[in-house]
């Protein structure tokens, strides 16, 4: 039977750098340019990122990962 995982567990290295960069309030352009990548490849992220923890929001995604909630159905 699989473990448990928390967000933490099942984010890539750059999902969770852009995260962060959510979380310090920049938006989807202000992050491209600061990580040298297009804005569509940060909403695919942001995408990614809400599919894995089942989170509706940014605001939510945030909050499942500082508080290090377990996610159902993480493969």
């Amino acid at each position: 039977m699989n473990e448990p995982k928390t967000l933490q567990d099942i984010l890539t290295q750059r999902e969770t750098e852009i995260l962060i960069l959510i979380a310090q309030g920049l938006g989807s352009k202000q992050i491209a340019a600061q990580l040298e990548i297009s804005e569509n490849t940060v909403a695919n992220h942001r995408k990614n990122m809400l599919s894995k923890a089942q989170a509706s929001s940014s605001a939510e995604l945030i909050y499942l990962y500082n508080n290090n909630y377990y996610i159902k159905n993480s493969h």
